[in-house]
């Protein structure tokens, strides 16, 4: 027979509803357990008549579902907002482009996203993997990736919107970071290329589209 393997205390933990959370950390004071044990006791009593491994899969089940529902609603409340902003521009106003780079841990493996969409409705996404590296330079190499995008569409104008304050104060000169240097030369030279760009700072949840490329380009 195959054994069972038992939920880590990490799982535990994840799955515990508060108030169970309380009830172990009393049983562990009352019994001289671990709060661990505890909780994997009270877990235990819980699941029956199923197994705790069977209680644990189910419920990490449903908060990753839960989960991406959230994501879901968030990226399309993102677009909703990029769809009124877009709307508020002049007919063939400019293009208009998003970034976002993440670190998992961070530093660590790095996943890039960004969003270009043109004056006539055309977008064009990329999701990619980068490496390893710490969070501001995910983000810089996200907007390198866009950047490139853009050089490749040779827009009359754009407009640039990303969730990092760093990095855009560091490529438009406001708050320069020494060890991002090589970055910005390369940004800046791909900047000269193009014509009038601006840079807009928004904050995380207006980036959502962008942000959910980079964390699929972390699984690639």
């Amino acid at each position: 027979m195959q054994a069972v393997l038992q939920p880590d205390w990490d799982q535990l933990c994840a799955v515990a509803f508060a108030g169970e959370r309380v009830r172990a950390r009393r049983l562990a004071r009352q019994g001289s357990l671990t709060e661990c044990a505890a909780l994997h006791q009270l877990l235990q009593a819980t699941a029956q008549p199923q197994r705790l491994d069977e209680l644990v899969a189910a419920r990490l089940q449903g908060l990753a579902q839960g989960q991406a529902r959230s994501d879901a609603r968030k990226q399309e409340q993102a677009l909703a907002w990029q769809r009124k902003q877009a709307a508020r521009m002049p007919a063939g106003a400019g293009w208009t482009g998003w970034f976002d780079g993440s670190a998992c841990p961070n530093p660590g493996s790095i996943g890039l996203g960004a969003r270009l969409c043109g004056p006539d409705g055309l977008v064009t996404e990329f999701s990619l993997a980068g490496g390893h590296g710490d969070s501001n330079q995910a983000e810089y190499m996200a907007l390198l990736v866009l950047l490139e995008a853009a050089l490749a569409k040779r827009p009359d104008q754009l407009l640039i919107h990303g969730d990092s304050r760093i990095v855009i104060d560091d490529v438009t000169g406001m708050h320069p970071v020494a060890s991002l240097v090589d970055y910005r030369c390369r940004a800046l030279a791909m900047l000269a290329q193009l014509g009038p760009v601006r840079f807009c700072w928004i904050p995380r949840r207006r980036n959502a589209v962008a942000d959910a490329l980079s964390l699929r380009g972390r699984q690639t």
